[in-house]
């Protein structure tokens, strides 16, 4: 044996990695919204099964409380809020209220997060899984579009997916977004820009959790730059669901809460 042999080794061992060197990224998960039974009609699915992204810094890793109470409310008032009306989600995650907008025959679903390739790609996944289910594949997955947008962005490209004649979104959906106090200029700015003016019944459908109790007042404050802006605002409901997380206690309170507005011109 050579000294340099007895100094190295193996060179396979040399080389090798630790087994805990590399971790593989998380692999997606599977999240399944039940809907109420009275509220589902005939032909349409009682369940809604979204794939998740096995982990994402910007969240979409997790089907939101905040989410399931948008879609029971949108599925509550469907008729008169979804039917043969255009309807944009912005910071989508998975896009659960944009399936129940597609249930309640919605004629164009456009399902916007982020532009991260991953998060995109799960969307057109979901819709992908979503239109195959419906049995009527074809038409359901051209009523739909998925884009990656960064808010405050020029919104020509959103207003492009509308359908010809549209002059605005007649409803937009922002479900649990308004904890990223930084960007709420942006955000509304964007709603104010998509939002339909010829529909006299246009609204911004805001659904949010206080996830940090001592930033609630922050959160709040997405509604007061909204009037400020020459919004109005409608405070619609308030329910409690068990937290998201486990912190602590004392603002557990606070943090299992669910909040409802609209916003309109």
């Amino acid at each position: 044996m050579s000294d340099t042999e007895s100094v190295l080794g193996n060179g396979d061992e040399l080389f090798r990695e630790p087994d805990d060197f590399y971790k593989p990224e998380d692999p997606p998960s599977f999240d399944t919204y039940e809907r109420k039974p009275e509220l589902v009609r005939a032909s349409e699915p009682s369940e809604i099964t979204l794939r998740l992204v096995g982990k994402s810094p910007l969240w979409g890793h997790l089907l939101w409380n905040a989410s399931k109470v948008t879609a029971n409310y949108l599925d509550m008032h469907g008729s008169r809020l979804l039917a043969n009306k255009t309807v944009l989600e912005l910071g989508a995650g998975a896009g659960l209220p944009s399936f129940i907008a597609a249930i309640h025959d919605a004629k164009r679903v456009v399902i916007t997060d982020y532009p991260e390739a991953d998060l995109i790609a799960n969307i057109d996944y979901n819709v992908d899984q979503y239109a195959r289910e419906s049995h009527v594949e074809r038409t359901e997955r051209e009523r739909f579009r998925v884009a990656g947008y960064i808010w405050g962005n020029d919104t020509e490209q959103l207003c492009k997916f509308l359908p010809e004649g549209s002059d605005g979104y007649d409803l937009i959906i922002l479900s649990d977004v308004v904890f990223n106090h930084s960007e709420h200029s942006k955000l509304l700015a964007t709603c104010w820009n998509c939002l339909s003016r010829r529909n006299n019944d246009s609204k911004v459908f805001v659904v949010f959790t206080p996830h940090r109790a001592r930033l609630f007042h922050r959160d709040l404050q997405f509604f007061e730059d909204a009037i400020q802006l020459g919004f109005k605002v409608e405070k619609l409901f308030e329910e409690k669901w068990s937290p998201m997380f486990e912190e602590e206690e004392e603002t557990k309170d606070i943090r299992s809460m669910v909040y409802g507005y609209f916003l309109s011109f």
